[in-house]
């Protein structure tokens, strides 16, 4: 269960970043965001707060196992939450978000599918 909420706190971050992404590169903005530059990738996860306050987040609502694969960049076993995660835990994970002041992310979990999020995850992932 633990690996499951990662894995969804990863797609969630990563969705979000590819959203912005599309909407700077449809506005024509000068910032050239693209997937190479996501907060997963290491010239990012060490300078992003918010990917590290995830990590805390997660740590602190009983998902230590998770975290830890997000320390540690342990994409499979993100992939592996992400791909056996329930509704019960997508709910759980939305609940999170939007109680520890992510109400951005947990809209946007909130207006996909668990299965969506499981599609857009390993679409984002190559899988």
């Amino acid at each position: 269960m633990k690996k499951k909420v990662l894995v969804m706190m990863t797609t969630a971050i990563l969705t979000i970043g590819a959203v912005t992404a599309v909407y700077a590169k449809e506005n024509n903005t000068q910032n050239n965001f693209g997937f190479g530059r996501g907060m997963m990738y290491q010239n990012n996860i060490n300078s992003n707060g918010t990917y590290n306050q995830m990590i805390d987040l997660m740590k602190n609502n009983g998902f230590e196992d998770a975290a830890k694969a997000m320390e540690n960049r342990d994409f499979d076993s993100m992939n592996n939450f992400m791909n056996n995660i329930t509704d019960e835990q997508y709910n759980q994970m939305t609940d999170i978000m939007k109680n520890n002041g992510y109400e951005g992310m947990a809209k946007m979990m909130g207006s996909v599918s668990r299965q969506e999020m499981v599609d857009i995850h390993n679409s984002m992932m190559g899988r």
